[in-house]
């Protein structure tokens, strides 16, 4: 662990947020989240090092798993499918009808596969190298196993580039961000999917909320913080919105608050699978539409053009 200062502002000026243990893999240790009184950065401290990152990464992470096609049910499937289908839509509203598309953090590849099956160039960045042995190998993609900086690609060689519940999770997301800029050409579109430490569940579920992940979130972003980032990189925002972190997301908060309350997984666990049927998700329907609505949700999504 490393004791760090705020990477947005410079100063070491920060109060405690909130302090607690990985609710996710359950790793030994105590994690805190701090907010930085100057400019409200939310950021771990002390924090994961570089060397120390990839122990809580491991093939068993869910974000690696929940992608396994072979591995999901028809129902599964079809959700995925659909999610990607909707990135796919709102990433259209800004963006070229094709172009060469870059996903930071492209997991297992599913984002770029539907890309790609849209007529679009699909390259992915993939720390993982098991995920990123499996997009490859499943759905014939272009991916770069290791970090962006270690990619080298080309300045200004991309229309758009992605990253889905990525940017809470680098070392330096000024330093990312710089990067992004470099690589998109002149009008690119930039989209970014993060947790919103805004949203009502947040205050809802407290140190618990999913949004959190200690220790995996070293940085967290209210919208006005992520569009100071993004003006600084030469990113204009220009769209912030709230589509995905419905039912499934407040139920995984759900799980980490009795978790927390040391409830044994016996007790729990069959009341959280029973919960997350269709019924239940139509009718948590028209509040998520609302949280949406306020971009309130636990996900939002910034949309952000470089200049011409």
């Amino acid at each position: 662990m490393e004791y760090v200062n705020c990477n947005n502002c410079g100063q070491d000026n920060a109060v405690l947020l909130n302090e607690g243990p990985d609710l996710l893999l359950n790793r030994p240790g105590s994690f805190r989240l701090v907010r930085c009184r100057n400019c409200d950065l939310i950021y771990q401290n002390p924090r994961l090092t570089l060397e120390e990152l990839p122990l809580h990464y491991p093939d068993q992470y869910e974000p690696y798993q929940r992608g396994l096609v072979e591995q999901l049910s028809w129902s599964q499937k079809q959700d995925r499918n659909n999610d990607m289908e909707r990135r796919y839509k709102h990433v259209s509203e800004f963006a070229p009808s094709t172009g060469h598309v870059l996903d930071i953090g492209c997991a297992t590849g599913q984002f770029l596969a539907t890309m790609a099956d849209h007529g679009w160039q699909a390259t992915g960045v993939e720390l993982s190298a098991f995920a990123a042995d499996y997009a490859r190998k499943t759905f014939n993609l272009t991916v770069h196993q290791g970090t962006l900086e270690s990619a080298e690609f080309a300045d200004a060689s991309f229309d758009v580039i992605t990253q889905w519940d990525v940017l809470e999770h680098v070392i330096d997301p000024k330093e990312t961000l710089a990067i992004i800029s470099r690589l998109l050409k002149p009008g690119g579109l930039y989209v970014a999917s993060l947790p919103n430490p805004t949203a009502f569940e947040a205050s809802l579920f407290g140190s618990s909320w999913v949004g959190w992940d200690r220790p995996r979130h070293l940085h967290l972003f209210t919208p006005r913080v992520l569009e100071n980032y993004l003006e600084r990189a030469g990113l204009k925002p220009i769209a912030l919105k709230s589509f995905s972190g419905h039912l499934a997301v407040t139920l995984l908060s759900l799980e980490f608050a009795v978790k927390a309350r040391g409830w044994s997984e016996s007790r729990w666990r069959p009341w959280i699978r029973l919960a997350y049927n269709w019924p239940l998700r139509l009718l948590s329907l028209p509040a998520f539409r609302l949280a949406g609505a306020l971009n309130r949700l636990s996900v939002m999504t910034m949309f952000a053009r470089k200049a011409e």
